[in-house]
This record gives structure tokens, C-alpha cells and sequence, in this order.
């Protein structure tokens, strides 16, 4: 930066003597004076300094350009690798749903005629992204974890057309620390962890979910819930699954 300002100062300087030294070397060679040699040879010494300095100026400007240019296509590079490699990041985290996976045909059978072939295809296909994950139940409900695959709360997602959203329309049921899992196409059996506030135990809880009311009932144990489930018409699996082999099945 110094050079370029004082290559500029001299260049200035330069300019003024050529004008200076071609005004009194025409008034000189026109009075045919002796000092015409010396205004002569002022004014080429600073016509040539002059040149010189422009030169090296514009020289430092083209390489000043050139030197952004290869910057910036640099930085772009840079730039274009790195947004690559967040897309390719993102979908490795993104927790994928097979379309054709035989449990979305299960839980399609389930709905009644007037529901079925109108809900969202992402209801069945979005399973969540890094440390978000989501687990379909018979349309209109799912189930939400945050951090792990584990604690899950029970939403109704009937308002919900964008499904890759936060705050999308989803409506919280109540019911979280949800860790295992069964159901047909009217209940769903749940287990629930919850942390006691005495010791550092973890007390289980169970619950019968109606898809069709939204009511829920509680039980003492797991097999009072089943015996509950039986009772209303429950006609699924005996077991209850965690969260994560509910997941494997799609």
C-alpha cells in the first residue's frame, strides 16, 4: 500500500514538471534562450518517469484484480465443497422410512375407508432428522423423541401437512416417557418411564390409548393392561416392543 502511494506521489510530481517543463521549454525555444536544452531535458526525464509510474501502477492493479479474482474462485470452491458435504451430512442424518415397507401397509389397513388414501404420504415416510426422531402410529398419531430413542410423547398430527417442520399444527396428547409399545388398529398399549422422585428408580407406568376417542386409561401393571386391552377388543401382540425395534419394522 505504501508503494502504490508513493509510486502515485512521484507519478503526480512527474506530471507537473512534464506540464512545467513544456511550458518554459516552448517559451525558452520560442525566445531561442539557452535554458530551451535544459526544459528539454526536464521535460523527457519527466515524461519518462511519469510513463514508468503509470506502468508499474497499472501493473499493480492487474495483479491486484487477478490476485481477487483467484481469491474469490477460491472461496467459492471452498464454499461450494462445504455445502456439499452439509447435503451429503444432511442425509446421512436424516432418518429415513422405506415407502414400500410392509408395516406402512399394516398400519394403512387399519384406517377406516373415508380416512384411507387421504392422509399426507410423509405421515408414513418421515421418520425425523439428527437428534429428532419420529415414529408413525395409525394416522392421525405418532410418536416424538428429542436426544434419544427413548421418552417419546404421543401427538395427533391431523393438521399437519409439512411434516419436516417445527410447529406444523401438532397436537401434544399428554402422555410422554413413552419406552415400549403395542397396538392395532383401535389402541395402543403403552409403558412409560418415569423417574421417581424419592429414590433413583425407575417406576413404570402403563397406559390404554384410544385411537378413535383419544381417551386413555391406566393400569397397574403390564398385565392388567393387556388383561384392560382384551376387555375393550384389543385384538394385537401380547408384547410391548421398545421404540427402537418398533423403528426396525419399517
Amino acid at each position: 500500500m505504501l508503494n502504490t502511494a508513493l509510486l502515485i506521489g512521484i507519478g503526480v510530481v512527474c506530471l507537473i514538471m512534464t506540464v512545467l517543463a513544456l511550458i518554459f521549454g516552448v517559451i525558452s525555444l520560442a525566445n531561442n534562450k539557452p535554458a530551451k536544452f535544459l526544459w528539454l531535458t526536464v521535460f523527457l526525464t519527466s515524461l519518462v518517469g511519469l510513463i514508468v509510474c503509470i506502468f508499474i501502477v497499472v501493473r499493480k492493479a492487474v495483479h491486484a484484480v487477478e490476485d481477487f479474482a483467484e481469491n474469490t474462485a477460491e472461496q467459492f470452491d471452498t464454499y461450494a465443497d462445504s455445502l456439499a458435504g452439509h447435503l451429503k451430512t444432511s442425509s446421512i442424518e436424516r432418518h429415513e422410512i422405506n415407502p414400500s415397507s410392509p408395516q406402512i401397509k399394516i398400519l394403512k389397513s387399519y384406517l377406516p375407508a373415508n380416512i384411507l388414501n387421504n392422509e399426507p404420504e410423509a405421515f408414513y415416510t418421515y421418520a425425523g432428522f439428527k437428534d429428532y426422531y419420529r415414529y408413525p402410529l395409525r394416522y392421525p398419531f405418532s410418536i416424538h423423541c428429542m436426544y434419544s430413542t427413548t421418552g417419546g410423547e404421543l401427538y395427533n398430527e391431523v393438521n399437519v401437512t409439512r411434516f419436516d417442520e417445527n410447529d406444523n399444527g401438532e397436537m401434544y396428547s399428554g402422555i410422554s416417557n413413552i419406552s415400549k409399545i403395542a397396538f392395532d388398529k383401535n389402541f395402543l398399549l403403552i409403558e412409560q418411564e418415569v423417574s421417581s422422585t424419592r429414590t433413583d428408580k425407575i417406576i413404570n407406568h402403563y397406559i390404554l390409548f384410544n385411537f378413535e376417542t383419544e381417551k386413555k386409561e391406566e393400569a397397574p401393571s403390564l398385565s392388567k393392561l393387556l388383561q384392560l386391552a382384551k376387555e375393550k377388543g384389543y385384538g394385537g401382540p401380547d408384547s410391548l416392543i421398545t421404540l427402537e425395534q418398533y423403528h426396525s419394522l419399517f
